[in-house]
C-alpha cells in the first residue's frame, strides 16, 4: 500500500502557486515535521506500505509513483483519501493519463465546505465527472467484494 502525505518545504521553495492561492501553506501549514502534515495517527502502515511524500495535490506530480508502480508491474490503483475535489480527483486524473485503471472510493474520501458550495454539493458532481472520463466509481464494500474476487480468482 502507498500511502501519500502532502508536504512542502519549511523554506517554501517547493509551495509554487499553492503558497499564493492559499495563506495557510504559505504560513507553513503543510511544512514537513507539522502535525498537519503527518498521516491521521488511526491509519495502519505496514512495515512493507510505502509514506509517499507529494509536493502538489496530485500524487504524481513531483514524485516517483509511477516508477515505484511500473518496477512492481502495478497497473490498477485505488483512491481514497481527502480531499475529494483536489488531491483525490488530481491524481485519479493523473492516474488515468498515465494509463492506470483508476477506482475511487465514493464514501472513502471526503471535501469541505467552500463559500461557493457545501460539501454535500461538491461530492457528487466530482463523482459523476470522474466517472464520465477518469475513473471507476465504487464504494468501500464493492471494492472490497471486487479484491476478494480477485483473490479469490488468482488462488483458484
Amino acid at each position: 500500500m502507498i500511502h501519500t502525505v502532502h508536504v512542502v518545504r519549511p523554506d517554501g521553495s517547493n509551495t509554487g502557486v499553492m503558497g499564493v492561492i492559499i495563506p495557510a501553506i504559505a504560513a507553513g501549514l503543510i511544512n514537513r515535521g507539522n502535525k498537519q502534515a503527518e498521516l491521521h495517527p488511526e491509519i495502519v502502515v505496514g512495515k512493507h506500505d510505502i509514506i509517499l511524500e507529494k509536493p502538489r495535490y496530485g500524487a504524481y506530480h513531483g514524485t516517483d509513483l509511477d516508477l515505484i508502480l511500473r518496477n512492481r508491474e502495478i497497473d490498477t490503483v485505488i483512491i481514497t483519501g481527502i480531499c475529494t475535489n483536489v488531491c483525490c480527483e488530481t491524481t485519479a486524473r493523473e492516474a488515468n493519463m498515465r494509463d492506470y485503471k483508476v477506482f475511487f472510493i465514493s464514501d472513502a474520501t471526503a471535501t469541505f465546505n467552500t463559500p461557493e458550495a457545501s460539501a454535500d454539493q461538491i461530492q457528487p458532481i466530482v463523482l459523476a465527472t470522474l466517472k464520465a472520463a477518469f475513473a471507476q466509481i465504487e464504494n468501500t464494500a464493492s471494492m472490497i467484494r471486487k479484491l476478494e474476487e480477485q483473490r479469490s480468482a488468482f488462488a483458484a
